[in-house]
């Protein structure tokens, strides 16, 4: 039956495992492709197209020389596909559509959290083998893929709810503030009372020690300081994690925020709203976004610590450098350009992990790799 799926039309379908679909066409180039995707009605479940992009980020980071190359995925899509190309001689989408039915029951709710996560350890157990073709010709058992961490289907991360969660955990932190503050007032108030009858005494001891009626010293240094901003750093490095840079330090706009451990650079045009440990910063066109955060790494940061900060962040997996930092980037959706960096930096009292993702259209490549190399090298200057 012939159908359209996404910019692909006349696509005939060639299997049908409950949710999934996988379907056989040619792109515009003229090559014969394999589609799968979800279902309409599957296609509106969080959960399920949660663990499809998981699967496809599993698929790219396995793939090997008998693997055929994944063209284009639109995960964001109304109606969420992968495109592989189609080689007799090569396993195509057929090994995501194996791994997906492992993973999970092919029609209905899937499960979630540590029943899910249990669920899919003993599905991986019982395969002994990698996933064959139905309609693959007999041939040698090919080479297992490597074992890909397990994956937890959490809830999808949508980039238009960023803003909703980081305001109400700002206005949660501004309620404690205010509280806190008012605590403090009332404490000083009641301590002035307290001590209103001292003067007096206080005047005549300090006579006696030589009439010297200032403050004594270490009172002011003991005194709360406000926080400050940071200083861009214009001897720090000027290396290059991808693409363009800023020619020299006289380029580019700096954004220095109160309480924060690093500045950074944005071209001309960029506008950031800044939170307590983020900004965003969204180009000219409106659509094109890169968010610039940082986090301290609680108690020793070990090994184990900083990897939850650093596969929380998008486009997984980064490849590692440095021995502190980390990098990938994207652009198997045509027309955008999407990139994750990840930077431990050591200061004398903490370790902070600061971060960038962005998501820019492909005209603005060169803009969100100049604003992700400049906080790669401010943060390796700390």
């Amino acid at each position: 039956m012939s159908r359209t799926v996404g910019p692909y039309r006349d696509v005939a379908t060639a299997r049908v495992e409950g949710a999934y679909e996988l379907c056989e066409g040619v792109d515009d180039s003229g090559h014969p492709v394999q589609i799968l995707t979800l279902g309409s009605t599957s296609s509106k479940d969080p959960a399920r197209r949660g663990l499809l992009s998981d699967t496809v980020a599993w698929a790219y980071a396995t793939a090997g020389p008998d693997d055929a190359p994944i063209l284009v995925a639109d995960l964001d899509a109304e109606q969420p596909y992968v495109v592989v190309l189609r080689d007799t001689n090569l396993r195509g989408a057929d090994r995501i559509l194996d791994r997906l039915l492992s993973m999970g029951p092919a029609t209905g709710p899937l499960p979630v959290g540590p029943a899910a996560a249990a669920q899919r350890a003993a599905a991986q157990a019982q395969q002994s083998a990698p996933p064959l073709s139905p309609t693959g010709p007999a041939s040698a058992p090919p080479t297992p893929p490597p074992m890909s961490p397990q994956v937890v289907i959490a809830a999808p991360k949508k980039p238009s709810q960023l803003k909703p969660i980081l305001i109400g955990v700002t206005s949660v932190v501004v309620a404690i503030a205010i509280a806190v503050g008012g605590w403090l007032i009332w404490t000083s108030l009641a301590s002035d009372d307290s001590s209103g009858s001292l003067p007096a005494s206080e005047t005549s001891e300090t006579a006696a020690a030589g009439g010297n009626e200032q403050a004594p010293e270490g009172v002011a240094e003991d005194a709360p300081e406000d926080e400050e901003s940071p200083e861009w750093n214009e001897n720090a490095a000027s290396e290059s994690v991808s693409g363009a840079k800023f020619a020299d330090s006289r380029e580019g706009e700096v954004q220095a925020y109160e309480g924060w451990p690093v500045a950074f650079r944005v071209p001309g045009g960029f506008t950031c709203d800044a939170m307590e440990s983020s900004a965003v910063c969204a180009g000219p066109d409106g659509e094109s976004t890169v968010t610039v955060g940082w986090e301290p790494c609680q108690g020793k940061c070990t090994d184990a610590d900083r990897a939850m900060l650093r596969e929380a962040l998008p486009y997984q997996p980064l490849a590692e450098f440095g021995g502190n930092s980390g990098f990938a980037e994207r652009t198997q959706v045509y027309g955008y350009w999407r990139a994750s960096l990840s930077v431990f930096a050591e200061t004398d009292e903490r370790v902070v992990h600061v971060s960038a993702t962005a998501d820019v259209l492909t005209e603005r490549t060169a803009d969100a790799q100049k604003i992700i190399n400049d906080v790669f090298n401010q943060a390796q200057s700390l």
